[in-house]
């Protein structure tokens, strides 16, 4: 009993923290996200989000994390793949793609930054991967961002960093 307790916890919590039906979500309010400029630029790309520490964990390819998402679920880290969606309206979420076809939603920390609305090519996202079934509700407002037809239940990643690569 205290481990189904615990486990229904430790996956309702990243999903709870980006519950779109929640306040802090709705387009246009005083808590929108910061304008989408870099904190730091790498050689790698450049960083929106907290700026990346000096040491940082390895990146996982999303298809890694999609063939055994319990390895990951409720931990922090960084996850590799290909940014294939933007929220149109604001910049506040991504999807970040993997070979596969499967994708994980990201989500930016307390709605706290942003990433340019036409961001696209291969990124590291930093921060907590969870999994969420979503709502007709939550649905509708994610095609409403821009969304192609959302899954039922998805995995979702609250990002402290986003990394978008450079071209070339």
């Amino acid at each position: 009993m205290r481990l189904a307790l615990a486990l229904s916890l430790l996956l309702a919590v990243p999903a709870w923290a980006h519950d779109h039906a929640a306040a802090g979500h709705a387009h246009g309010g005083d808590d929108a996200p910061a304008a989408a400029v870099p904190v730091q630029k790498t050689a790698d790309g450049a960083v929106y989000g907290a700026k990346l520490a000096d040491i940082l964990p390895a990146a996982v390819s999303l298809d890694s994390v999609v063939a055994k998402p319990e390895a990951a679920l409720g931990k922090a880290g960084a996850f590799s793949g290909r940014i294939t969606q933007v929220c149109q309206k604001q910049g506040c979420w991504l999807v970040l793609s993997g070979e596969s076809g499967e994708f994980a939603r990201v989500f930016m920390h307390d709605h706290a930054f942003s990433v340019p609305k036409d961001a696209s090519g291969e990124a590291v996202v930093y921060g907590t991967l969870g999994e969420k079934k979503l709502s007709a509700e939550e649905a509708a407002h994610l095609k409403k961002d821009g969304a192609a037809a959302p899954a039922e239940r998805e995995l979702q990643i609250d990002a402290t960093s986003v990394l978008i690569r450079a071209a070339g």
